[in-house]
């Protein structure tokens, strides 16, 4: 199965949970985040702003502010292009194109080497670190320059695959969470 197929797949699979299945699921997610090394030892995390029945990290986030990390999210600069913006409350997020959450545009930006965890969402995962996102490579661009940053692919269990063929470009994971593990890759 070729990635186009896959991705329509996995998109359709996950538009099928429920509202009540999608806060579950997502309650346990953050959960497992937040007991995390990578979290308890992380300073400034990239999250993301969940769309539609992605899995909703805004506990995290939550968690995170009060804790007093710096949290940044993704800001699209450009036709596949993004940044890592500062996020000083979730009361700061504005709606931006196709109705997605998105921070303030003078936000301040995030170097991406300054980032300690990048929680990152994809339409399928597998174990050893593969992911499938949207298909506009926003993420793969930007997490090569993370360097110093463990990445974390955030989905829900239905979604995870034995394989996902990964073309050269595509950045591996360090690790997967679903609502039911969290796994260490590769």
């Amino acid at each position: 199965m070729d990635k186009t197929q896959l991705r329509k797949e996995l998109k359709s699979l996950r538009n099928r949970l429920s509202k009540a299945e999608v806060a579950a699921k997502s309650s346990k997610v953050c959960a497992r985040i937040i007991a995390g090394n990578a979290y308890a030892d992380a300073k400034t995390v990239l999250a993301y702003l969940a769309f539609g029945n992605e899995v909703n990290i805004d506990a995290v986030i939550n968690d995170a502010l009060q804790k007093g990390k710096t949290v940044c999210v993704p800001l699209v600069t450009g036709a596949h292009t993004m940044q890592a913006v500062q996020l000083k409350a979730l009361a700061d997020v504005q709606i931006g194109a196709y109705g997605i959450r998105t921070a303030a545009k003078n936000a301040p930006v995030i170097a991406p080497q300054q980032i300690d965890l990048v929680l990152v969402p994809g339409v399928g995962f597998d174990l050893s670190g593969g992911r499938i996102g949207m298909g506009a490579g926003y993420y793969d661009r930007f997490l090569s320059a993370c360097t110093n940053a463990v990445k974390t692919g955030i989905t829900y269990g239905i979604l995870l695959r034995d394989e996902i063929i990964c073309d050269e470009h595509d950045v591996k994971m360090d690790y997967v969470i679903t609502e039911s593990q969290a796994a260490k890759c590769r």
